[in-house]
């Protein structure tokens, strides 16, 4: 644990989320997502994940026309969301407005201007998307409020200073996809039926009232982390022990058929500690553990030369 303190202590010194997407988040922001696309394409197991990305023509010809292929030209991504149904993405990467533009008109997008930036947006009533370029490098998705929304908040220079930016900024230093919520988990199984097994974990949940964490793509594999701030250490020490409980069961039954195998497999690796109301679990995983897992029974992994081209 002291280990993961120092980390928290010293994320300001190293490269976290960029502070221009940043301040684009809408200030009352319940979850904040990100990718660092540039370390993860870097990664062994990103060039892994690109060499089995096959494209069909239709593909090939959007990246034709636009200019932009994701796989090369997308260095960030930041998601947020205020808890409904609204969300703002916000990318960073090399784009060509104009021929991005052009493709979209000429496949039914309808171009609006506000406050001197081009609004492209599904023809209909049923189409609330959006997508919007602030310049070269910088482009906005969404539904069209929060599209606006971010737009005036470029235009103002507007920073973002809510209580998760903090807790972003430290979260998305040691992580190469990372998230922060201030919702409690307890939220996402309200409505469900108790019979279902998800009442009992709702209730442990409630004690939650802050999540974050990431993935960190290494050059032997990946580690998973995950912090819960709890209401007590009391509580934090019932999520820990919840955790090791599924832990030992989802092992116990692992040779009952392939994905429970794979799942206690996964889990061989996991560990639980306490730091006062932080529950946390980290869980490392090897690269060829993750390619074997992810691989269809009987395929060959590609070479990654084709991903590094």
């Amino acid at each position: 644990m002291k280990l993961f303190s120092f980390i928290i202590a010293a994320a300001p010194l190293f490269a976290g989320v960029n502070s221009g997407l940043l301040n684009l988040v809408m200030p009352d922001a319940q979850a904040i997502t990100g990718v660092q696309a540039d370390a993860v394409r870097s990664s062994p197991f990103g060039q892994y994940v690109i060499s089995q990305i096959q494209l069909d023509p239709g593909l090939n010809q959007i990246i034709g026309s636009t200019g932009f292929d994701p796989r090369r030209d997308l260095h960030e991504i930041v998601a947020a969301s205020p808890g409904t149904q609204s969300g703002l993405v916000i990318g960073r990467g090399t784009f060509q407005p104009s021929l991005i533009s052009y493709a979209a008109i000429q496949a039914g997008a309808v171009s609006t201007n506000y406050r001197g930036i081009q609004i492209l947006s599904g023809n209909g009533a049923s189409q609330t998307g959006a997508v919007a370029f602030l310049d070269n490098t910088t482009a906005l998705l969404g539904d069209v409020a929060s599209v606006k929304a971010a737009i005036d908040r470029y235009i103002a220079g507007a920073v973002y200073s809510a209580p998760l930016a903090q807790q972003a900024i430290q979260v998305s230093a040691v992580n190469d996809i990372w998230f922060v919520a201030s919702e409690s988990p307890a939220a996402y199984f309200s409505g469900k039926a108790p019979n279902q097994g998800i009442g009992n974990l709702a209730n442990a949940f409630q004690s939650i009232q802050q999540t974050s964490g990431g993935v960190k793509f290494a050059s032997t594999g990946v580690t998973v982390g995950l912090a819960l701030v709890a209401r007590s250490p009391q509580d934090a020490q019932a999520l820990v022990d919840i955790g090791k409980f599924l832990v030992t069961m989802v092992q116990s039954n692992g040779g009952q058929n392939a994905g429970a195998t794979n799942a206690a497999t996964l889990l061989q690796g996991a560990s639980f500690n306490v730091n006062g109301s932080t529950a946390t679990v980290s869980l490392s995983l090897p690269e060829q553990q993750i390619e074997q897992l992810l691989m269809p029974a009987g395929a060959t992994p590609k070479s990654r030369r084709a991903a590094a081209r």
